[in-house]
């Protein structure tokens, strides 16, 4: 099943726009720029910028052309979990807090259907907003060791999990996501520097191979007020969808 045309253009538009390389007030492309480069109808572009536009993401002013909004921090959940429209590509760098081999039984992070004494990679990463340095997200992905014995050499502040997967190699058949309330614990209420016992937002995702054997296991824990999130549906059989 492929991906409708007008997503593949939204995500990669949404990227930039949530990462900051459009920064809030940059212009973005015209229909025509879009048309160009995309080899798409006016329709197609049309829709595209009307859809961020929906998602507050951008204005459109007639004469004016469409620009990015102030304080655009939305992500689309389906990017968390759909392998063909993309990364996330939150916003912020990424400090690296650990990364280290462990025994799957000891790691911050449930891992369905794996041996508690397999070895995991472990990483601890912090994402922190572009403007201000101060801490967004703490991330905590844990992956069988066998997949990627090699992870731990990378960068890791640049390392995202499911791109990397992929680029060794290792298919994504299946993706799942959980949203939890919890309480803040302290050593996550420390990387984010809030009060233990805040409640925030942890979001759980899971990855598993075509051979139904898991991928990665990841959880989010969400400084409130950090970002907004939405899960979108299109019809992908609609006539403009290509």
């Amino acid at each position: 099943m492929t991906t409708p045309q007008y997503q593949v253009i939204r995500a990669s538009l949404e990227a930039r726009i949530v990462s900051g390389e459009l920064a809030p007030g940059a212009k973005v492309p015209t229909e025509a720029e879009l048309q160009a480069e995309y080899k798409v109808s006016r329709s197609v572009a049309q829709r595209v910028l009307n859809d961020l536009a929906q998602a507050g993401l951008v204005i459109r002013r007639k004469r004016l052309g469409t620009h990015v909004a102030d304080g655009a921090r939305q992500m689309n959940l389906m990017r968390s979990v759909d392998p063909r429209i993309g990364d996330a590509n939150l916003p912020g760098r990424m400090e690296v807090i650990s990364g280290a081999v462990i025994p799957a039984g000891k790691a911050h992070v449930t891992l369905p259907g794996v041996d508690d004494a397999e070895p995991v990679i472990q990483l601890v990463r912090v994402r922190r907003d572009p403007a201000d340095d101060k801490a967004t997200v703490v991330e905590i992905a844990a992956i069988p060791f066998a997949l990627t014995p090699d992870l731990l050499d990378e960068s890791l502040t640049d390392v995202a999990v499911r791109s990397y997967l992929s680029e060794h190699g290792v298919a994504i058949a299946r993706s799942r996501m959980y949203f939890d309330p919890v309480l803040l614990d302290e050593e996550n209420a420390a990387l984010l520097d809030l009060e233990p016992g805040i409640p925030v937002l942890r979001r759980r995702r899971l990855m598993w191979q075509p051979n139904g054997q898991l991928a990665e296991s990841a959880a989010y824990y969400l400084k409130p007020g950090a970002m907004e999130f939405y899960i979108e549906y299109s019809d992908e059989n609609e006539p403009d969808a290509s």
